[in-house]
């Protein structure tokens, strides 16, 4: 990069440098009817003025102007280089034996494959042996300014390497901030980052459109759109701005200052209708120009009446109206010095006469995007918060409805373990003292059946192990069951929950219902003949993980109903749960679960 630069900066002090070659007078033609014999003959005549410097600049202008290039030195391959983009109409002619010559004929209303010398501006090829050269320039009814000089044809290729590798590190710089813009447009869906995206677009294509990039890359043969690129992207960006800034700085859209700026919006927006109106607008004459000249005067009025509510909105602490006021003033002063070096009222180093409102565009775009990048920091962080605050009100609720449900679901088993329950073996009892008879001893067994599952059902409805021994007793109580069954062999393995008490109640249910429902899984099936189950309390979290040697799942055919009340509650205490199940090998479930005040995310 840094080479780069100073590849950049010596061919443009190169081309500053370049001696002043030829002797250059001008001859304004106000009847814009003139040949180029009429116009050779008032060179004799002595009607053409010395051109000192080298620069045509009669600003908004209602004539054709002739140059007359004369006392050329020899070196070879010399070009006349006029440095303006936007010239409608050109004529080159060489003057031999007291005749002169047509050679090219070029400019905006003519496609850029005419030019003499592929160029972003114009260069005309001398021929050899031709004392006098012809210039036709023609911008009538338009603001026209052109530097000319003499190159050689190694200069000519040295400012083209050099403009060519400027114009493409700024173009991609931009580019960057375009695609910059499209991502936080895509990620956030708020539109001031689409209007910023959209705003950088229509102030790079006013840029190549100003530079001559935009006809020679883009619209070659357009010459409708030629000489209205400049127009229709900088009342684009005009009008793009705008929605921008009140995007940006939070303008009210009911308040004065929003209104105001709806009205200049609505100007610029038919003046841009009338500049893609597809007419001929050199028949207007006086009125175009009067429109053009206008154009420039109210934009500024616009421009200052921004800077109004943006130094409003400074005032009540707004940092996006400061940076895009630094950015904007930033633009404005390399604008003011191009368009004053263009007036020639003032010099500037060959760099920024070339490149000086690419550069406070470049630098305007960057400005802002560090306001556009905090910003969206910022609504990242709010984001975070808001979803944050939404989770922790989520885990509020589910507590508050599982607390609820646990206590339904207690009191309910106490209903029927303690009325119920004692109720049926009361009944037993009665029967039991009453005459030995079959059907008394039937109906007796009957009611200790009932008894008995009336209390694994409070057992199941709620764990009353756990409050009356806790957690570790209540699991071996459940597994001891299991294994009564003779079904298979179960191995527990408990490390750690000495303080059980320590926990809240519904962690620690939790935590049995998960195990509870692996167990139930495995018997129902698994078809197993052997089972670990290991609880682990760690420094942070637990480890719940079951094994057995059954006969596997097949966890692609699984749906997403697979355990899912295990994998909600796992969820629902912030944990994560893996598989691992082979056919005809077994399955392996491995649960880890942050302790109540950590999470997983601190873990790790």
């Amino acid at each position: 990069m840094r080479r780069s630069l100073l590849l950049i900066l010596l061919l443009f002090s190169s081309a500053a440098a370049l001696a002043q070659r030829g002797n250059f007078h001008v001859w304004e033609d106000h009847t814009r009817n003139a040949t180029a014999t009429q116009a050779l003959e008032a060179y004799r005549q002595g009607k053409f003025r010395p051109l000192a410097p080298s620069y045509l600049n009669p600003g908004f202008t209602e004539s054709v102007y002739w140059v007359a290039l004369g006392a050329i030195p020899q070196p070879k391959e010399l070009i006349l280089v006029a440095d303006n983009a936007h010239v409608n109409h050109l004529e080159w002619y060489a003057v031999k034996d007291s005749a002169a010559a047509l050679l090219a004929v070029t400019g905006d209303f003519h496609p850029f494959y005419q030019r003499p010398l592929i160029h972003n501006t114009f260069a005309f090829p001398l021929e050899p042996r031709a004392p006098l050269y012809l210039l036709k320039v023609d911008k009538a009814f338009e603001s026209l300014q052109a530097p000319l000089k003499l190159v050689t044809m190694q200069e000519l290729q040295d400012i083209r390497t050099g403009e060519a590798l400027m114009n493409g590190i700024l173009t991609g710089t931009i580019l960057l901030i375009i695609l910059f813009g499209i991502f936080l447009f895509a990620t956030t869906r708020e539109m001031v980052y689409g209007w910023y995206a959209l705003y950088v677009f229509c102030m790079l294509g006013w840029i190549w459109a100003n530079r001559g990039l935009g006809f020679h890359y883009l619209w070659p043969d357009s010459v409708y759109f030629a000489s209205r690129s400049r127009l229709t992207f900088a009342t684009a960006s005009l009008i793009v701005s705008v929605q921008f800034l009140s995007a940006f700085i939070g303008l009210d859209p009911k308040g004065r200052n929003r209104k105001i700026l709806w009205g200049f919006q609505f100007i610029w927006a038919v003046t841009l209708a009338l500049i893609l109106w597809p007419m001929d607008y050199t028949v207007f004459e006086r009125y175009s120009m009067l429109l053009q000249s206008t154009i420039p005067v109210f934009t500024l009025i616009g421009v200052f009446f921004i800077i109004g509510a943006l130094i409003q909105k400074i005032r009540k602490g707004n940092m996006p109206a400061l940076l895009y006021l630094a950015g904007t003033t930033v633009l404005l002063a390399f604008v003011a010095a191009e368009s004053l070096y263009h007036l020639g009222k003032v010099k500037l180093p060959e760099f920024f006469s070339h490149f000086g409102v690419f550069t406070g565009v470049v630098l305007e775009m960057i400005i802002i995007t560090f306001g556009l990048a905090a910003r969206f920091n910022t609504y990242r962080k709010e984001k975070e918060a808001v979803l944050l605050q939404m989770n922790e009100q989520q885990k509020a609720l589910t507590d508050t409805i599982i607390t609820v449900e646990a206590a339904q679901r207690k009191q309910l088993a106490d209903t029927l373990h303690d009325e119920i329950g004692s109720m049926l073996s009361l009944a037993s009892l009665n029967l039991g003292a009453a005459k030995n008879e079959p059907a008394i001893e039937q109906t007796r067994g009957l009611l200790m059946t009932v008894s008995h599952t009336i209390r694994n059902i409070s057992h199941q409805l709620t764990p009353v192990a756990i409050e009356k021994y806790g957690l570790l007793h209540a699991i071996s109580d459940m597994v001891q069951i299991a294994n009564a069954s003779g079904k298979m062999k179960i191995e527990l393995i408990l490390v750690g929950f000495k303080n059980e008490l320590s926990y809240p109640s519904n962690y620690q249910h939790t935590i049995y219902r998960i195990i509870q429902e692996l167990l139930q899984n495995i018997i129902k099936h698994a078809g197993a003949s052997n089972v670990l189950i290991q609880l682990v309390e760690l420094e942070d979290s637990c480890t719940i993980i079951t094994e057995d040697n059954g006969r596997g799942i097949d966890l692609a055919a699984m749906g997403p109903d697979f355990l899912r009340s295990v994998r909600s509650k796992v969820e629902y205490l912030q944990g994560r749960m893996n598989i691992d199940s082979q056919l005809q090998q077994g399955t392996m479930t491995n649960i880890e679960i942050p302790l109540p005040g950590k999470t997983l995310t601190e873990l790790y």
